[in-house]
């Protein structure tokens, strides 16, 4: 029988709620300003051209999801979000994000020498009773002081916070988002649990409540690691309530949608905004529009496979408005969601790799509309704990069976003890380009415990294994375009500087967006040609809105 160890209990925290705020209002603070360093290697080319400094002090940095060696190379199954957008995984906070700043310059207050400091300015300063800062410490535990400055000139502090090395360490906001050396350029994936950014509370006193915070000074005491600081978020009021659950339904050209109102109904309606950009609208933004009866909007004329970001806000009416709520969608999402019961996993304490099959497996397919085919794909699933089991015992991996295309690399839990260990990986290209019925297949293992398939020890939980897929508009091959002339929408292809496009007079708007779906160019009531000579040589795809509400497009080659 083999032996466990007892975890060490760690110290529980909470935080009290005055009766001024009566629910939890979680809100992104925009860092305007303090930065000092650019640890996350970003785009296309050597990550030393994207950086100016690493992670820990021994060349290791931050890597985003975007990041390739070549045009040519293969899009990365980890890493920070594109957008820089981080969901928390800490239970005591769901619904808690951070806003990253902009990848391609300083993105974090990295503080290397004892006594070095730093001072991070908001621009949507706000009253709060809680923030929590996110941060890392680069080769080891580190210990900072932090000073909340108030718009009043007055601060409160916090001495001697501790920031876990950026391995395996707890209280972790995100994981699994792997490094970069950048002096050979050599990844590491982190074994898909490693490194971690920590979610680190700061409770403001019940005498600074009604105070607006405007920024934190962050100082290096004693030795130990690199702290390195990313973001914060807030625990806010307002007096204006804010909806919630916000959700969204899609087609292929667009997406209902829908919130929950506040227990008190704003009297005059919402207030919605909506953009291809992860930029959050301000207080003085202006809506894209507005709600005065009902809990929903449908959007219409969107691109398929682009990720668009809604705001809604509740519109207490005059200068009265509650904080903006954020959704991420997609028009043109597929999913598919086991609901058989439980998956068995498969012992094997030989080691499992990505050509591993097991005796077990678990299908799901997806089936893509006609005229469509696979852009990327998505999956997430909870692995739970049973008997004698541990967490990091977990081994699981997802395959596309219909071309037999795997994930690169084998995902594990983490955790000398027992629990449920959720896995979320996204932007996967091991579909993509297929349409019709796909396929996919689970396959999941334990290295502990009894013999062949069992539900015990670990297993995948009921409900919990889903696979979305983003789709994109099938584009016909050359040669069928060249057959059926007639349904070509511009030309020439390839083209240099201009694209002409055809019977421009039916179309309302043109939209040029890269194959990563990032919008390059919009153009309302084009004329037949369209000048495109400001992009870059490359591969674009030009979709036409048309004036009877149907969209067109097709791919297009810039020299």
């Amino acid at each position: 029988m083999k032996g466990k160890l007892l975890p060490i209990a760690g110290l529980l925290l909470s935080g009290a709620f005055t009766t001024l705020f009566n629910a939890q209002e979680y809100q992104p603070l925009t860092v305007q300003s303090g930065f000092n360093a650019d640890v996350i290697a970003n785009g296309v080319g050597p990550s030393a051209s994207s950086t100016n400094n690493d992670v820990d002090g021994v060349s290791y940095a931050f890597i985003a999801r975007d990041f390739m060696l070549s045009a040519t190379g293969t899009p990365l199954s980890y890493g920070l979000p594109t957008n820089g957008i981080i969901n928390s995984e800490v239970t005591s906070t769901p619904g808690l994000t951070y806003q990253m700043a902009p990848y391609g310059g300083n993105n974090s207050l990295r503080l290397e020498s004892t006594n070095d400091s730093g001072t991070i300015l908001f621009s949507n300063p706000l009253q709060a009773i809680n923030l929590y800062m996110l941060a890392t410490g680069g080769s080891g535990d580190c210990t900072v002081d932090v000073v909340v400055n108030f718009t009043d000139n007055t601060s409160q502090t916090f001495t001697g916070i501790g920031i876990t090395d950026w391995y395996y360490g707890s209280n972790y906001a995100i994981r699994g988002i792997g490094r970069i050396n950048i002096d050979n350029d050599n990844l590491e994936s982190g074994y898909g649990t490693d490194p971690r950014l920590y979610q680190i509370p700061l409770a403001i006193s019940s005498g600074n409540l009604a105070k607006t915070v405007k920024g934190v000074t962050v100082t290096k005491t004693g030795t130990g690691g690199i702290p390195n600081i990313f973001a914060f978020s807030a625990d806010a009021y307002n007096a204006c309530p804010t909806p919630s659950n916000v959700s969204a339904t899609t087609t292929a050209t667009g997406a209902t949608l829908s919130w929950t109102a506040p227990s008190s109904a704003p009297s005059s309606g919402y207030q919605y905004y909506y953009s291809t950009s992860p930029t959050a609208p301000t207080a003085t933004t202006t809506p894209t529009g507005s709600v005065t009866s009902g809990t929903s909007v449908t959007l219409n004329s969107l691109v398929t496979g682009q990720t668009y970001y809604f705001w809604v806000r509740s519109n207490c009416g005059g200068s009265s408005q509650s904080f903006w709520k954020m959704l991420e969608f997609t028009p043109g999402q597929i999913s598919a969601t086991y609901t058989v019961g439980d998956i068995e996993t498969q012992y094997d304490d030989a080691g499992v790799n990505t050509s591993s099959t097991t005796n077990c497996p678990a299908s799901l397919s997806v089936t893509i509309p006609t005229g469509y085919k696979i852009k990327s794909t998505k999956v997430s699933y909870a692995m739970s704990t049973a008997g004698n089991g541990w967490m990091a015992e977990q081994r699981s991996f997802l395959v596309c069976t219909t071309n037999s295309t795997a994930e690169a690399t084998v995902s594990s839990g983490s955790g000398s003890s027992t629990g449920t260990y959720s896995y979320n990986r996204t932007g996967l290209t091991i579909a993509n380009e297929l349409s019709g019925t796909v396929n996919f297949e689970l396959r999941a293992w334990r290295t502990y415990g009894g013999s062949d398939c069992s539900l015990d020890y670990n297993k995948v939980d009921n409900n919990t294994w889903k696979v979305t897929v983003t789709i994109e508009p099938l584009i016909l091959a050359t040669g069928e375009v060249s057959a059926k002339e007639k349904e070509r929408i511009a030309y020439p292809n390839p083209f240099v500087d201009t694209l002409y496009i055809e019977k421009s007079e039916n179309v309302k708007k043109a939209v040029v967006t890269d194959l990563s779906g990032i919008v390059v160019k919009t153009v309302e009531n084009p004329s037949s040609s369209l000048y495109l000579g400001e992009l870059k040589s490359g591969m674009y795809i030009l979709s036409l809105t048309m004036k009877d509400g149907s969209v067109k497009s097709t791919k297009t080659i810039k020299r």
